[in-house]
């Protein structure tokens, strides 16, 4: 979750769904990508009454002016507004050692809304708050239950400069109990553009029925994939990439297609055997009738030999919270809790909730009832418990 997305993607058995029948813009793009679902509910999203509903985003403040809260002009009511009035978010910490949050100004853009629905202004930045988590629960559902996937089954890995913030009370609407924060979750992203192993795919339309099976068309479909894709590689030295194949297959007369991974190409009846297992588990219900072979991904890879290492756990004797502050996490008013500062927190530590952890570009929200403990490399594992 960032100043404008929030953007959702499934990983199974350490591998990222691919698609190509995704749409950018409400437009549809037919070319093979990460499978990732992006709905605008982000800290920039803005909040306004809808026929008499509250709604957040898709609307955004963006980053001039952005939300009101960064004092540069805003003056619509966000999603960051509302995390700074619960006390998520510290007026007394500049962001990233820059942006001083200004508590005034998200008070001023909440205060019109807040009178036009006839509630406080900390009741609407709850409300505000968690319409936005209904939406990014239902994005998790479009990833998960409509791929097939009980989704209650997942942990849920949050990152993003505003994704540790929601991800408890998100798990907790959606049935998650486990929730991962990543060290530099804030910079997860480029972290991973950075970390990323050599990669390169190639999808080819192939259009063969079951009933009219061509083994040598395929075989030299594929050789001649396998020697386009094969070229980086030996440029950079790589002789012997990693291979995967996707067979994307589908009922004559359907509009999808439905992947089968490392198919035996050689083996129609087994293909359409996998096929209709992966289309019952998918859609509830599988058929005898003819299928076709649509079209034939390949991706070679070659992992990256030496990753950079993180700077990992805080070291010595367990550091108290810095200071405290009151925070809402419900409508029976602020409580206490304690802020600690994530680079003291030491392999082991365990923390109960309320509390915040923060680092110079992120902020973690641990709410009554959840638990965090800190693994060697500084990655925190949340068990979101209940609300009280």
């Amino acid at each position: 979750m960032g100043g404008t997305t929030t953007d959702v993607c499934l990983i199974v058995d350490g591998r990222a769904e691919i698609r190509s029948d995704r749409n950018l813009g409400e437009r549809p793009l037919r070319m093979p990508m990460v499978a990732v679902d992006s709905i605008g509910a982000g800290g920039g999203s803005i909040a306004r009454l809808d026929l008499g509903t509250l709604r957040v985003g898709p609307d955004s403040a963006g980053a001039d002016p952005g939300p009101a809260c960064y004092g540069r002009g805003g003056t619509a009511a966000t999603v960051s507004d509302a995390n700074l009035i619960l006390g998520y978010l510290d007026a007394d910490r500049p962001i990233g050692g820059t942006i001083r949050l200004e508590r005034g100004a998200a008070e001023q853009a909440l205060k019109p809304l807040a009178v036009e629905i006839g509630v406080g202004i900390p009741e609407l930045a709850l409300g505000i708050v968690r319409v936005a988590n209904a939406s990014m629960a239902r994005a998790l559902r479009r990833v998960t239950v409509e791929r097939g996937i009980d989704g209650r089954h997942c942990a849920l890995l949050a990152f993003g400069g505003a994704g540790p913030m929601h991800a408890v009370e998100l798990a907790r609407s959606f049935g998650i109990r486990r929730v991962i924060v990543p060290q530099y979750s804030s910079a997860f992203s480029a972290l991973g553009c950075l970390t990323a192993e050599m990669s390169y795919s190639r999808q080819q339309t192939v259009r063969m029925a079951s009933t009219e099976w061509d083994g040598q068309r395929l075989g030299r479909i594929r050789a001649a994939m396998m020697a386009q894709l094969a070229e980086p590689f030996q440029a950079a030295g790589q002789a012997s990439p990693l291979v995967s194949e996707v067979a994307l297959v589908r009922y004559s007369g359907q509009s999808y297609a439905v992947e089968v991974f490392d198919p035996d190409l050689g083996n129609p009846e087994r293909l359409g055997a996998e096929f209709q297992a992966r289309h019952e588990a998918l859609y509830g219900f599988a058929t005898e009738e003819p299928w076709e072979l649509v079209a034939l991904r390949l991706s070679l890879s070659a992992p990256r030999e030496h990753r950079p290492e993180g700077a990992g756990a805080g070291e010595g004797e367990a550091a108290g919270p810095a200071r405290e502050t009151l925070c809402w996490f419900d409508a029976g008013g602020p409580v206490p809790t304690s802020r600690y500062e994530r680079d003291t927190l030491a392999e082991g530590r365990r923390l109960t909730g309320p509390a915040i952890v923060e680092d110079a570009w992120s902020t973690v929200v641990l709410p009554p009832g959840a638990t965090l403990e800190v693994d060697r490399s500084g990655h925190l594992h949340i068990e979101v418990g209940e609300a009280a």
